[in-house]
């Protein structure tokens, strides 16, 4: 009996220090949110006083009405949809359609070139951003969302290629073979059968372009120069101003454009899991 109950009482020890830690992991990371909240409800006096005023008194919430009036808050949230949408489908669309070809069909040389794409993702961006302009501006595609867009309909995104490649070879290869002695194309086999059975896959792709695309900065200030047309990220910088700073309705701004990712996780965090926990599935052909 002593022994059962040191070995319960090192178990609950175990279990309530990896909860603390865990816990004060959370608070760590999830102060800068709470402070940003708080800050976008002071005075800019109050924002930028010595000694730090931690809690705002009054709490200003007329920040947010005021910060939606200085700029086009919402036309900005309307660019960064079109520019989400339509970069999701060609992800989706591209990044399949590969992902099938390296998992699904066999061809010489598959597996080495698979490698090879993988390994650009080690490349990094900005080593490719100089050229990549050049050639936009050739093509005339500069000055809109052309550059950003027209990729991701041929394949760029490598690692949703990578995601939903590892998933489709957890597809067993029964079901193709089938379907092909049931006189099914591959394209058949690629449209009802497999892309059906990867939904959660296709999910987290959506949502991972989806958060990729809210929290772009460089490819639209790279590529974008009219302000009608900046994403929430973008446009969020003309709050800074060029001579003086209201740090409230910075911190009201990016309480407003954090919400709905914060949100949106919240709603999607199994899928979010399953789509970290599936990079590691799929080792058989």
């Amino acid at each position: 009996m002593p022994a059962n109950n040191n070995r319960l009482g090192l178990k609950a020890a175990g279990t309530i220090s990896k909860h603390a830690v865990l816990i004060a992991v959370s608070v760590l990371l999830g102060f800068p949110i709470f402070w940003m909240v708080l800050s976008s409800l002071k005075t800019n006096t109050q924002a930028l006083q010595i000694p730090v005023v931690w809690w705002p008194h009054p709490f200003l919430w007329k920040n947010y009405p005021d910060m939606l009036s200085a700029v086009p808050f919402y036309r900005f949230i309307l660019n960064t949809l079109m520019y989400a949408g339509v970069t999701i489908v060609g992800v989706c669309l591209s990044s399949s359609l590969v992902a099938y070809g390296f998992s699904r069909v066999r061809w010489r040389g598959r597996d080495l070139l698979f490698q090879v794409m993988v390994s650009t993702l080690l490349v990094p961006f900005f080593a490719t951003l100089i050229p990549l302009f050049v050639i936009y501006k050739d093509l005339h595609m500069v000055g809109w969302y052309w550059p950003l867009m027209v990729p991701t309909f041929l394949g760029s995104s490598v690692f949703s290629t990578f995601l939903l490649r590892q998933f489709f070879m957890t597809i067993p290869q029964s079901l193709s073979d089938a379907a092909r002695v049931d006189g099914a194309n591959e394209f058949y086999i690629y449209s009802r059968i497999v892309l059906p059975l990867a939904k959660p896959a296709m999910a987290t792709v959506i949502l991972f372009q989806f958060i990729y695309c809210w929290n772009d900065f460089i490819g639209p200030l790279v590529y974008i120069n009219n302000q009608v047309w900046f994403p929430l990220s973008l446009g969020l910088n003309l709050i800074l101003g060029t001579y003086s700073t209201n740090w409230p309705w910075v911190m009201a701004a990016a309480t407003a454009a954090t919400a709905p990712i914060i949100i949106l996780f919240f709603f999607t965090q199994r899928t979010f899991i399953q789509g970290i926990a599936v990079q590691g599935t799929g080792v058989k052909g």
